[in-house]
């Protein structure tokens, strides 16, 4: 999918916010080499999607307990982590397979490493891997359907619940939005009633998490540690927090994204 500059735009700042917590219009306007008439205009439209809050002097990120980031912005994301948990957890998945993904940014980063493999079967409800898979032609690709839900560009509802419920695969692959030492978590209802059924019709859990969505929590408790088989996340995750997962079983596998892209 070609994004138009404005989207490009609107992943940059969501992913200053993200890194720097807070900025002004005048400094992200300089940064983005736009007037500040024009950024302000991206941050209301932002505002009005609910992905940050305008306060007096600046602007902050608003992670609200009950409403995710878009996709479309979710994937211009914490992208070197995301490659490298994706290639790690590509390891995982073996000729002959039967494979489960979910519909998170992350995990969709495993596809491009899946193509050599042979008689392998991806199952999935996000449109945008079902789209990248079907240009793999060795690759079976089952889609999963029910409501299409545009901000999540995935199919959700009852009808996705009951076509997972029917399958029976060897590896799910999933992620969340907020995670601590009870277990991960996302925002949305029906986010959590599909990906519960997700891992309950598999026989392996990878859940792949990068660091920064550690240490907070969000509406609705997703899956206890002990229904994760592995969790693979970087080395940005603290080292408090890595040895409490460890204290309860949990099997972490923590990939280097410290010296990504350097020579």
């Amino acid at each position: 999918m070609i994004r138009s500059a404005r989207q490009e735009r609107l992943h940059g700042i969501l992913e200053t916010l993200l890194e720097d917590k807070s900025a002004s219009p005048q400094s992200l306007a300089a940064r983005f080499d736009v007037s500040v008439m024009t950024m302000h205009r991206d941050l209301d439209e932002m505002q009005r999607r609910g992905l940050l809050r305008k306060i007096h002097g600046g602007v902050v990120v608003e992670r609200t307990r009950s409403h995710e980031i878009a996709a479309s912005l979710r994937s211009g994301v914490a992208v070197p982590q995301k490659l490298v948990l994706a290639a790690a957890a590509a390891k995982y998945v073996n000729d002959g397979d039967v494979i489960m993904l979910d519909d998170s940014t992350t995990v969709a980063g495993m596809i491009p490493h899946l193509s050599e493999l042979e008689d392998l079967r991806v199952v999935t409800n996000y449109l945008p891997a079902l789209a990248d898979l079907a240009a793999h032609g060795d690759i079976a690709v089952q889609a999963i359907g029910g409501d299409y839900d545009h901000a999540h560009e995935s199919f959700l509802g009852i009808g996705a619940v009951q076509a997972v419920r029917a399958l029976r695969v060897d590896t799910v692959f999933f992620s969340g939005t907020s995670a601590d030492l009870a277990g991960s978590y996302h925002q949305e209802e029906k986010i959590v009633a599909l990906k519960a059924q997700m891992l309950a019709s598999a026989r392996n859990r990878v859940m792949l998490m990068d660091s920064s969505k550690f240490g907070h929590d969000s509406l609705h408790l997703m899956t206890a540690w002990q229904d994760v088989d592995r969790l693979i996340t970087d080395d940005g995750l603290s080292q408090e927090l890595l040895e409490g997962l460890q204290a309860q079983g949990v099997t972490v596998e923590v990939v280097s994204v410290s010296h990504e892209g350097e020579s």
